[in-house]
């Protein structure tokens, strides 16, 4: 007897087949301005994804400690989020593409002295100077997708900027952590001296010279220039707002949260597991790999269960992998738990990014962009340099057991805070 398949069965395939098409649709609808700036993304990532993994590892051989490794990575986010409101003002008086250029330009003069020196000094000074690169571009990014996408295909947009983003720097993971050792392997280079990873970091900052290339060809969509008195006003009624005071808080949170522990999982695999570098880079760019698959559902989950769920969720689900990590000295388990954990945690910045953007007025999106990086960075960089303090006095699990507490509260707070914001959203997207 023919078999046929079930209701369910038949029910199942065509809404995947319909999910598929309606995915390649939101695609295809992604504006000229929209590509280049995906082009632009990757190709600044592969340069991101190389220093992920090896300039830590660089600080460290040139005979510093973690204390001052803690230091300069403070300098970066704690410059990223004082400088975010100054940045969002010139965002709206240059423009979108002249901003990012901007960006592009400092980052790749800032990057290209911090791999030379070695002296403190400059390189304190320009760890500021890449800060304020990263605080440009951090501002301007989600504005500018949000400018040139319509509400129908921004959330992924959003996604695939994330997506992009992390096939990037998975490849930069991966180059990163075998650069050293062909370096190594071909020039006769001291396998424990610092040379093989200045090198590695030297090669990193073609990407950043290209990137500049899709930038030229942005056209910048409409006039952004505003006052300064105005720039101010919408500043100040801005921080007025309970909604957006709850946003800096959640976000001020999940920073401190962010500094304590991330910018040492490369030190932790580095001196406690005793990871090579290209080990450290295999396990770097396999969590992207996996970050990258899960980047693909975003759009579908949140179309399913909202944006607020989804956040609380991936959020809390993330922090187990996080205790995995630090709970084993097998490589091999702490390895899985960062891979999970990263891929988990880092599904909710898309739909984060897009859903500040849409609760918002028009013309206080660069604001509240700004303020939100502001809270977030400025913990970073204050929590960072406490992780490096914590990490230089032999306590290398505690920023991560303190992560995890601090997730759980800005999870909570959140779900908390923009459960109902999200509803009376919808009901008002649904009326337009």
């Amino acid at each position: 007897m023919r078999k046929y398949p079930s209701l369910n069965s038949r029910l199942v395939l065509n809404t995947t087949i319909s999910a598929v098409a309606g995915y390649r649709a939101k695609l295809n609808g992604f504006s000229r301005n929209a590509c280049l700036f995906l082009v632009y993304v990757f190709l600044i990532s592969l340069s991101l994804g190389i220093y992920e993994v090896i300039f830590n590892l660089y600080i460290l051989r040139l005979g510093y400690r973690e204390d001052f490794l803690g230091f300069m990575l403070s300098l970066v986010s704690v410059s990223t989020g004082l400088f975010a409101i100054p940045a969002a003002m010139f965002c709206d008086r240059a423009g979108r593409k002249n901003t990012l250029l901007l960006s592009c330009l400092l980052l790749l003069f800032s990057f290209s002295i911090l791999y030379t020196t070695t002296s403190k000094f400059l390189l304190a000074f320009f760890s500021v100077v890449y800060g304020v690169s990263s605080s440009l571009k951090i501002v301007t990014a989600p504005t500018f997708m949000v400018e040139n996408s319509t509400g129908y295909e921004r959330m992924h947009l959003f996604s695939m900027y994330y997506l992009l983003y992390t096939v990037g720097v998975m490849i930069g993971n991966f180059a990163g952590g075998n650069l050293p050792q062909i370096f190594i392997s071909f020039l006769d280079i001291n396998p424990i001296g610092p040379v093989a990873y200045q090198l590695s970091l030297y090669a990193s900052l073609a990407a950043v010279l290209i990137s500049l290339l899709p930038l030229i060809f942005i056209n910048n969509k409409r006039n952004n220039l505003v006052e300064r008195s105005a720039a101010f006003s919408t500043l100040f009624s801005t921080l007025r707002s309970v909604t957006i005071q709850k946003l800096i808080l959640v976000n001020g949170l999940i920073g401190m949260g962010w500094g304590l522990a991330l910018p040492y999982f490369n030190v932790y695999f580095d001196i406690v597991l005793g990871a090579s570098s290209k080990q450290i880079g295999i396990i770097f760019s396999l969590s992207q790999l996996v970050m990258m698959f899960t980047l693909l559902f975003v759009p579908i989950l949140t179309e399913g269960l909202g944006k607020v769920k989804v956040v609380a969720l991936v959020q809390l689900a993330s922090i187990p992998f996080l205790l995995l990590f630090i709970s084993t000295s097998i490589l091999a388990i702490a390895a899985f738990g960062f891979v999970m954990r990263s891929a988990i945690m880092n599904m909710s910045n898309p739909v984060l990014s897009s859903f500040n953007m849409e609760i918002v007025s028009e013309d206080q999106r660069a604001t509240v962009n700004s303020l939100i990086w502001m809270s977030c960075y400025t913990f970073v960089g204050l929590s960072t340099y406490a992780g490096g303090l914590m990490m230089a006095h032999g306590f290398y699990t505690l920023p991560f057991l303190l992560t995890c507490i601090l997730y759980i509260v800005a999870t909570v707070l959140y779900y908390i805070f923009f459960e109902k914001v999200e509803k009376k959203q919808k009901i008002i997207d649904m009326s337009l």
